[in-house]
């Protein structure tokens, strides 16, 4: 009956002890994800988007991951056109480059005139078109906006 016990024991000391072993291992990686995560934010190369509205230009840059487009004023770039949907399309930076994708809108986004059905990788000088307005995009530019 001792010797029952003492392998019981034993058993529950190794359990633990590889239990212990994992956890710290699970705590390492999630540590080392998150970092990278926050160096990716850290690096996103900034994005200047430029557009002209009943002979108003309006030009924005951002340093942010994910920016939303449309005629909500909650928008990060609001647009005040009746073309364009409340959340028409999202430009998102995702390894290491910027993204544009369509929200379902109404009028569709539109890259140098083709219709973006799936997300699309945009480039410096791209124009892209939501109902009837026409964006300029600059990236990298150092361009200092107030």
């Amino acid at each position: 009956m001792n010797a029952i016990l003492v392998f019981a024991l034993r058993l529950l000391l190794i359990l633990l002890s590889y239990t212990f072993l994992g956890w710290i291992i699970y705590t390492i990686y999630m540590d080392l994800k998150r970092e990278s995560s926050l160096k990716e934010e850290k690096t996103t190369s900034p994005i200047v988007l430029s557009v002209k509205i009943d002979d108003e230009e309006i030009t924005k840059r951002f340093r942010q991951p994910e920016i939303i487009l449309g005629r909500d004023p909650s928008a990060d770039f609001f647009l005040n056109n009746e073309t364009i949907s409340l959340r028409h399309c999202k430009v998102f930076f995702r390894q290491k480059q910027w993204w544009v994708e369509d929200l379902e809108s109404t009028n569709g986004t539109y890259l140098n005139q083709g219709q973006v059905t799936t997300s699309t990788i945009l480039t410096d000088g791209d124009k892209l078109t939501l109902g009837k307005v026409d964006i300029t995009i600059r990236i990298n530019q150092n361009i200092i906006l107030e």
